[in-house]
Order: C-alpha cells, then structure tokens, then sequence
C-alpha cells in the first residue's frame, strides 16, 4: 500500500535501472523488430505467407505451435515475384513500383496467392531475425482479396442480403445446398516483401527466376497470380 502511494509521486520506485548489458542485450533481440511494443498491444497478429513459411514448407514452424489458420487469399496489389535458382534460397517479392528492369526474363506483374494464420506476436522477433527486416525484406500491412461462397441449403432461398439463390425451378428441385457465385472480402496482415535497396545489385536474370503463374479464367480480378505448389527443399 505504501509503496503504491510513493509512486504516484515518484513512479520510478522500487524498479531498479537495467544494467547496460542488459540494455544490449534487449535491443538485440528486438534489433530487427523495431515494433515490438506495439505488435504486443494485441493477443494475435494476422500474417500472410507465400513462401517457405507456407504449411509442409520447410520453414513453417517459425509460425509457432499456437498459430490458427484462417483461409487462402490473394494480395491486392501486384508483384514480381523472384525465385532464386539455388534450391535453399527463398522466393522474393517486390512490388511493381519499386523496381523497375528492361531485362529480358523480368518476372510477370501478378497478384501472389498465400495462405493467411493468427500468430502471437512474440513469433515476429523470431521470424523478423529470419527474414532480416529492416534490411533485407520491409514487414508491412497490406490489404488481401479473400474469395468466398455462400452455400445455402434447399430451404434457404434468399441470402443474408435478399438475394435469391434459386433462379429457376429446375434448381430448386434438383439442388439438397445450392453455392452462391463467387464474392470477395478484403482484410488486411503483415507481409514480407523485398527492400529494393538490398536486393537491386543481387538479383539478376541469370541467376534468378521467377515463381510459377498461374491463370484464372473466371475471376476478373485476378487474371494471373504467383503460388508455390512445391515445398522448397530444406536448407
């Protein structure tokens, strides 16, 4: 009790100052992950892999144990995304605007297609340190397109919004669930894309690819995009 009431006026109290090792030490586990304190306000961060941290890729455990996976989704604004022809290099994507190569080979603009988890934030310093953030590839929120169906059952005639599912009565009589057309909902997680500073004197066409694309004849939005089918071989 008292020592509450003594720091209300001097909140520094009975809290001992770090020694400076223990200074160092803290600012490097956090050196490649300058956001800590703010990625810690929140129980759970939501981030969008494409890479070797996707599931049954060798770098997936990096996620944490505790991680949820959420849905597939797609990102909103295009990329090129590199492949190193090394097998234990990773795949890197730059966004359009940032580089800009006349060389022959240059990687498609595309959208990239990923998966989406809930991790805790503890895991960022850990997965930050392996992606070099800050130096090598910048974290950042981006917005990613997820497509979604609703699938009604034959009593369900009309979707949350008042639109009719059934549009003839052929349908009605020879569906037990009937699937909506495609829609799409936009959110928002953390991913790791390439610092065209770093990057610009490495990457070349000759040693470099570009990850597989793929076409989508159905989805106006998204013509084209990047995934990796494969896992890449552990390094």
């Amino acid at each position: 009790m008292l020592t509450q009431v003594i720091r209300k006026i001097a909140p520094a109290y009975g809290y001992a100052q770090p020694s400076r090792e223990e200074v160092y030490a803290e600012l490097e586990r956090t050196k490649f992950t300058p956001d800590i304190a703010l990625l810690e306000e929140y129980e759970w961060q939501a981030v969008f892999v494409a890479d070797e941290l996707k599931k049954k890729f060798p770098k997936h455990e990096l996620l944490g144990e505790d991680k949820r996976y959420c849905f597939p989704a797609f990102t909103q604004k295009s990329y090129h995304f590199w492949e190193s022809n090394q097998p234990w290099e990773g795949a890197i994507p730059f966004e359009c605007s940032q580089m800009h190569n006349n060389i022959v080979g240059w990687p498609p603009i595309a959208k990239i297609k990923g998966e989406v988890y809930l991790i805790r934030p503890q895991r960022f310093l850990e997965l930050d340190r392996y992606k070099q953030n800050t130096v090598q590839y910048v974290r950042d929120r981006i917005r990613l397109v997820v497509p979604f169906r609703y699938v009604k059952k034959l009593s369900d005639l009309y979707g949350p919004e008042g639109d009719k599912f059934y549009h003839s009565v052929e349908q009605v009589l020879n569906a037990k669930t009937f699937t909506s057309e495609e829609r799409t909902y936009i959110v928002r997680a953390w991913f790791y894309s390439g610092k065209p500073e770093y990057w610009n004197s490495i990457i070349t066409a000759y040693d470099y690819g570009h990850v597989e694309t793929f076409h989508s004849k159905n989805r106006r939005w998204c013509s084209e995009y990047y995934t990796i089918r494969r896992p890449l071989p552990k390094s």
